[in-house]
């Protein structure tokens, strides 16, 4: 449950080259920035690296016939091999993390994940390997969609390989790369013909706040979110428990309509607004499995990772650190699942001893502890009790004050 990184789409690897993007050599974190800018044409060749690496890789890893195929064993096994070699060379700059410090753990999760994929085609293991390399691309649509702005990409061989996918796998990788109109538009396509002939449920779930993702989180538009909260709650197709949630969108979606646009574009303002927006989102959320408040989690998201491209105080960036985790809580479906323990743990260490350290120890060590219990009750691993002792001391004052 807590590395449940859900499989969604057939595209990870090449979707890797996006992440890379905002990306830079290793060999010019110790130079200034003024070297790093020469350092470019290195950039560049990374750059071209990848896309011949996955360009290659890419087709043999969306047809399964291919990527079992004994012609091609050798030939993946090299592809992937180069493809983590050539992610040793490539680290987000320390400005980057400093902004939004999700970043690292993303980074992190991927290159282990691409490990594990190695490893479990040096074992033989190859579906477990193929599956690996599938599900990182959850961490790719992380580190690529944090706010409006950013790269976005396509080539003729990328396109082909689209016309081989499915609506749903389509939108996914569109997601991931940052083309949100077409990525919405699959989404959508997904949602029709899921509640015209009584789809996939899961399908169905997932395109429809994948959509109202695009719409709210990357494009701000409350009218396209309200035509999709609509088309779910107008249908008889539509599950129940998803009706009741389509009406909460709905209202929420109105409310926002409503608003009047903020003239203030000061990290105080936005902090202010955004803890509004978590509160309401807390206050219509009723149980993990409620997805009422998604509209205003997904609005304070958008926020938050705008405030946090700003240079902060200690206090702001305890505050944005800390409702930041709780958004990525309350959505944690549609994201990497434990992102939002990420944050708590960055807010702890970033600003130890304050207040928001302390809020955030204390709904890590909730999360932490949900997470490991079971039928036969709470078994932490030691490795985690031990990280959590010393996330303790840095968060609380008392402890401080004792030692």
């Amino acid at each position: 449950m807590k590395k449940d990184l859900r499989a969604v789409t057939y595209l990870s690897s090449i979707i890797f080259l996006t992440c890379a993007l905002a990306c830079q050599s290793s060999n010019s974190n110790k130079e200034s920035l003024t070297e790093k800018t020469d350092s470019a044409p290195i950039l560049v060749a990374t750059m071209q690296s990848y896309r011949e690496n996955l360009t290659r890789l890419l087709p043999m890893i969306i047809d399964t016939k291919q990527f079992n195929a004994p012609e091609n064993t050798e030939k993946i096994n090299q592809e992937v091999t180069s493809l983590l070699e050539i992610s040793k060379q490539v680290v987000h700059t320390p400005q980057v993390e400093h902004l939004d410090p999700s970043l690292r753990f993303i980074s992190k999760a991927f290159d282990e994940d691409l490990k594990r994929a190695k490893e479990s085609l040096d074992a033989g293991k190859r579906e477990f390997a193929r599956y690996t390399l599938m599900n990182v691309t959850a961490y790719c649509i992380e580190c690529h969609t944090r706010t409006s702005s950013g790269p976005s990409f396509n080539t003729s061989q990328i396109e082909q390989s689209l016309k081989t996918m499915n609506p749903m796998e389509r939108g996914e990788y569109l997601l991931a790369t940052r083309q949100f109109d077409r990525a919405f538009s699959e989404f959508e396509t997904v949602i029709k013909a899921s509640l015209k002939k009584n789809g996939n449920l899961f399908d169905l779930d997932r395109a429809v706040r994948y959509a109202l993702s695009i719409s709210i989180k990357f494009q701000r538009a409350p009218k396209k979110s309200l035509e999709i909260a609509q088309l779910v709650e107008n249908s008889d197709q539509s599950p129940y428990y998803l009706r009741q949630n389509a009406r909460s969108w709905d209202q929420a979606i109105r409310t926002w309509l409503k608003e009047k646009p903020m003239k203030s574009d000061k990290v105080e303002d936005l902090l202010k607004r955004s803890e509004a927006l978590v509160k309401a989102g807390r206050n219509s959320q009723m149980g993990l499995a409620d997805r009422g408040g998604d509209i205003f989690f997904l609005r304070a998201l958008s926020d938050l990772h705008l405030i946090l491209t700003h240079q902060l105080n200690k206090d702001q960036l305890g505050e944005a650190l800390y409702l930041t985790g709780n958004s990525y809580e309350a959505v944690r479906d549609l994201s990497i699942w434990s992102l939002h323990e990420d944050y708590y743990d960055s807010c702890i260490r970033q600003v130890p001893h304050t207040k928001w350290s302390e809020k955030c120890f204390s709904k890590l060590e909730e999360s932490v502890y949900f997470g490991y219990t079971g039928s036969s009750g709470l078994r932490l691993p030691v490795d985690m009790e031990i990280k959590l002792n010393e996330l303790k001391k840095l968060a609380l004052p008392e402890i401080t004050e004792k030692n």
